[in-house]
């Protein structure tokens, strides 16, 4: 038999407890055409992911040194034999025609890097709880320039071969490392949006994502800060242009956000920390800080007057 189309890789440092769920989720695809490798991340249970792994035939588990998240995904994509390559975290779950609608997307454009698909959130028993990111006809420019959010890591299917060219995941990153690769993808390649639901984003209180906003929004800056200098480089001047206006819409994002939080500070008396955030929104935008402060005003107002 010759080489899969398809290579699914995941990293995992335990066996989580929703494991079987994903992994029958990429048992039950109607694209049958695929292998599985799984990186052992330094998890101090292996034998219990062997055995997890043991129930997709043909899956591979592959031992690492308890790297960060960004070294055992390069690593299953340098081991993968696919034309595709994909990755899926160890608590989401995929729905059956992942595949099928993903290849089929590249299958149909040639010049795209990566295909992706809207993605809905489920909690710890599965319910759905509405949408995690929505794929709605965004152009290329429109991603690259943050005028759009960019589409989750989990819902992507790469060529292979454009994923390597672009480096892979950065391991100097603990956070944003996805936003970092799909940045690099975004100034030299196509991608393709699908606005079906094709991944379930599992939102729990030991997702490796979940943390301080702030902390989050600073490591974004400092990788876009990165992207800023590769973008001066490069032969388009619209990608520097656009990499800049994404920088101006993380900062009006981190503003809105560091006034809820202020706001909240003072609601409860904290007074010291609230005037440290709210400073540090007025740092970033002034104007995004203070629509953000009226529009939270107005609707606190007003649902007291409605309570």
């Amino acid at each position: 038999m010759g080489d899969p189309r398809v290579t699914v890789v995941m990293s995992t440092n335990r066996v989580s407890p929703y494991l079987p769920e994903a992994l029958q989720s990429v048992k039950d695809q109607s694209f049958a055409d695929w292998e599985l490798i799984i990186l052992d991340n330094g998890s101090p249970d292996p034998a219990g992911v062997r055995d997890a792994a043991a129930a997709v035939p043909g899956a591979t588990v592959v031992q690492e040194s308890g790297h960060g998240v960004s070294i055992p995904l390069n690593h299953g994509a340098a081991l993968a034999r696919g034309e595709f390559v994909t990755f899926l975290d160890d608590d989401d779950v995929w729905l059956p025609d992942r595949l099928t609608r993903l290849v089929a997307a590249l299958d149909g454009d040639p010049t795209a890097g990566a295909a992706y698909s809207s993605i809905d959130a489920i909690d710890e028993h599965g319910q759905r709880h509405g949408p995690h990111f929505v794929a709605n006809g965004e152009t290329h420019r429109e991603l690259l320039s943050g005028r759009t959010p960019f589409p989750n890591l989990v819902g992507f299917l790469y060529r292979r071969v454009e994923f390597l060219r672009v480096g892979g995941f950065n391991p100097a990153l603990h956070y944003a490392e996805d936003t970092d690769l799909t940045f690099r993808l975004l100034q030299y390649s196509n991608v393709v949006g699908l606005p079906e639901v094709l991944t379930l984003y599992r939102r729990h209180q030991t997702n490796t994502t979940h943390g301080d906003p702030t902390v989050v929004h600073d490591w974004a800056r400092r990788m876009i800060g990165m992207q800023l200098w590769g973008a001066e480089q490069h032969p388009d001047p619209d990608v520097l242009t656009d990499v800049r206006a994404n920088l101006a819409a993380l900062d009006a994002r981190d503003a809105a956000d560091s006034v809820g939080e202020g706001l909240y500070r003072l609601r409860h008396g904290r007074i010291s920390g609230a005037t440290r955030i709210l400073a540090r929104a007025v740092r970033l935008d002034a104007r995004a800080s203070a629509h953000e402060a009226v529009r939270r005003v107005r609707n606190r107002t007003r649902r007291t007057s409605e309570g």
